[in-house]
């Protein structure tokens, strides 16, 4: 008996440590429990992101981005078929509208050319031919009159005298008769003469109006086959920059087939995707701001796109005159358009985590407490950096921006400032 009772007491003697250790450990856990939870009640005010509510003015924008592009745009097509002979420029040069930018070769258009420019000629020479037998023909036909009038000069000069030696009995009545029948009788010639003269030159001149339309219709064949070997030398067209090269050198072509894209270098658009739910504040004439990474400038509204693609909308912008140095075709940029002004309105710098239109927890900074006070907010339209905050927080209060996402399940928090 005394040794079975030994054992038992030198048992309980052994298991006595062991309940000691696991509720100092127990002591431990709950102790370091309760200092962590105090800890995490304390935060340093200096290590937050704070934003001050304001009141007044504030304009209402709408992000997006994009790129510029030209506002006069040029597409170069082929004329006929052909072979890339040069590629003169590349995409990126700035080109006047007479710059070629390629040259290119057709034998058939050679060969065209060179029979009009002969077919020209031949009617050409034919026209001053046609006009140097015209003027011997009316020069012979004006000799013959100037000879008939000369002679019915002398026949009249002839039967005046006669008309006064009639009396005398120097010529008699049938001679002087005679005299004055061939007066008549040149007159008659000449007057003849004299029409058939007008209508040789109304005649000359329908052959030679005839001859001139057919050097006419010779000359457009000529103009026409010599544009088409000049639009082998492909030329920009218009100022501005070369944007893209379809072809290169020794590419054959086929009627229609691209070659190039010129657009104008200094007058400009923007197109700024946008958000779709944000493109029903969006209106033609609206003011916005471009950036362009270096500096901004003023643009309006001039057309939306009706068609929404991944999500987004297309809004063209009009550029104000005066362009940013680094403003060219096919820039990236960013852009803000401003779609409506509140006179009174409350707002702060936006967290990165609000979006427009929501109700979202934040902490409120009490200065008297010391504390950061946790309240739901409501927010209403963007306005760049800034957000309109509808929540009635007067002017100068402080609330916390950062992501406070661990502290959450809390509603009030100490501060500490270092």
């Amino acid at each position: 008996m005394d040794i079975k009772h030994s054992l038992a007491k030198n048992k309980t003697s052994s298991r006595r440590p062991l309940i000691y250790g696991a509720a100092l450990a127990v002591l431990i856990i709950i102790t370091a429990s309760i200092g962590f939870s105090w800890r995490s009640q304390r935060i340093d005010l200096n290590a937050l992101t704070l934003a001050t509510v304001q009141q007044g003015p504030l304009n209402t924008q709408v992000s997006g981005y994009g790129e510029l592009r030209s506002k006069y745009t040029r597409f170069l097509t082929a004329n006929h078929q052909a072979q890339v002979d040069q590629v003169v420029l590349r995409p990126g040069a700035r080109v006047t509208k007479d710059d070629i930018i390629l040259r290119l070769s057709n034998p058939s258009l050679e060969q065209q050319l060179n029979r009009a420019r002969l077919a020209l000629a031949r009617q050409r020479a034919n026209f001053e031919a046609l006009k140097l037998a015209q003027q011997s023909e009316q020069l012979t036909a004006q000799g013959n009159l100037t000879l008939l009038k000369s002679e019915l000069a002398g026949a009249k000069l002839r039967a005046q005298a006669e008309g006064q030696l009639i009396a005398e009995g120097i010529v008699s009545m049938l001679d002087h008769k005679r005299s004055q029948l061939r007066v008549a009788q040149l007159s008659e010639r000449v007057k003849l003469s004299e029409q058939q003269m007008q209508q040789m030159q109304a005649l000359h001149q329908k052959r030679l109006d005839v001859e001139s339309e057919l050097v006419e219709e010779f000359s457009l064949a000529f103009a026409s086959a010599q544009a088409d070997v000049d639009k082998l030398q492909v030329r920009a067209g218009i100022n501005g920059m070369l944007q893209q090269l379809h072809v290169e050198q020794g590419q054959s072509v086929q009627v229609g087939a691209p070659l190039a894209v010129v657009g104008s270098e200094h007058e400009l658009l923007a197109d700024l995707l946008v958000n779709e739910r944000d493109a029903s504040q969006i209106v033609v004439g609206q003011q916005a701001i471009i950036d362009t990474f270096t500096d901004t400038v003023a643009a309006q509204v001039s057309r939306i796109d009706p068609i929404v693609r991944d999500g987004r909308v297309a809004i063209e912008l009009e550029l104000a005159a005066d362009l940013p140095s680094n403003a060219r075709p096919a820039l990236t940029i960013e852009g803000e358009i401003i779609t409506d002004t509140l006179e009174h309105a409350r707002h702060l710098r936006r967290p990165s985590y609000v979006d427009a239109e929501q109700r979202r927890p934040l902490f409120i900074v009490d200065p008297a407490a010391n504390q950061l006070v946790q309240a739901e907010l409501e927010f209403g339209k963007l306005a760049g950096d800034s957000i309109e905050l509808r929540s009635a927080l007067p002017a100068g209060t402080q609330v916390v921006i950062s992501d406070m996402g661990e502290y959450m399940h809390l509603q009030k928090l100490t501060t500490v400032s270092h």
